[in-house]
């Protein structure tokens, strides 16, 4: 530890940082200087990759499940084996917050907030995109499924589940947040139990990127998480390096600007949605498959 921290420790009024940085691979953006603290994902499918980081594969953990469930198995790692630490945060290797964070300022940076997210590059163009936006990700039956596991789980959540997925354009992108450990632990029961029955529930795929699905779910999740909790966010830009580094053309924010104007208009005149009713489709679809809808009409 340095003097700074031994201090810190001695007094009582501490506050040991760790961001996890996920990384499946060497890359020359990873951080790792306190307090980020880069851990190797899937590293139990990749036995013969040694990265030198902390590995998703020790103590409790879920490594296996890495192809599925993305940078959440270093958020479950962080959930069940970090035991000595005040504030928790979650980075991806080529992803950060793009503010200087330091042991010495994290509780200045949070002061009077609850967690860090990221500000959205893109914000979504209407309160109907959010839905929309998890069925491109993954596919119509998967995002319905999900909201009706999310009801079952969490049927208190009802009006805020509601509010996020079909009447509102807050979103915080990426599972990029820090927090208390408190925090960080509470969402983690908030989303784990919805991520493993989903993927009981879910029937098997083919395409590479629909077997994230998993991951995408969790990262549509902690907007809601942040909303059913009442929290104090406070968001901060993101710098982002490589083919993380998405650029928008100055036509396409134009574009994007005109529509969300249009589309801010419109909302005015829509309805809120006051009940979750699965398409009559959809429905057909899960009892061909041998699926029962628990919570949604």
């Amino acid at each position: 530890y340095s003097k700074v921290l031994c201090l810190k420790l001695i007094s009582n009024n501490w506050t040991f940082t760790k961001i996890l940085v996920c990384c499946h691979k060497q890359d020359e953006n990873i951080r790792n200087s306190e307090p980020y603290f880069p851990i190797q994902v899937g590293a139990d499918l990749h036995k013969d990759l040694d990265l030198g980081f902390a590995k998703d594969n020790t103590g409790d953990n879920i490594s296996i499940k890495n192809p599925y469930y993305c940078e959440y198995t270093a958020l479950y790692w962080g959930w069940k084996n970090l035991k000595d630490t005040k504030y928790v945060g979650l980075c991806h290797y080529r992803r950060y917050f793009d503010i200087q964070i330091s042991e010495d300022n994290v509780e200045k940076i949070l002061e009077g907030k609850d967690i860090l997210v990221i500000k959205q590059n893109f914000k979504m163009i209407s309160k109907s995109q959010r839905l929309q936006n998890l069925i491109n990700m993954t596919s119509t039956e998967d995002a319905w499924l999900f909201l009706d596991t999310l009801l079952s789980i969490h049927p208190d959540c009802k009006s805020k589940i509601m509010e996020y997925y079909f009447n509102s354009t807050i979103s915080f992108p990426h599972s990029m947040f820090i927090a208390t450990k408190d925090i960080y632990d509470k969402y983690c029961e908030f989303i784990f139990p919805v991520l493993f029955e989903m993927e009981k529930r879910m029937m098997p795929r083919g395409y590479s990127r629909q077997k994230r699905a998993i991951g995408y779910f969790g990262e549509y999740s902690l907007g809601l998480f942040v909303i059913c909790n009442n929290l104090k966010y406070k968001e901060i830009p993101i710098i982002a390096y490589g083919t993380a580094d998405y650029k928008i053309t100055f036509k396409q924010k134009c574009i994007r600007n005109l529509l969300r104007a249009n589309n801010a208009i419109l909302d005015i005149f829509r309805k809120e949605k006051k009940e979750l009713v699965c398409p009559e489709t959809i429905k057909n679809g899960f009892k061909q498959d041998n699926i029962e809808l628990r919570a949604l009409k």
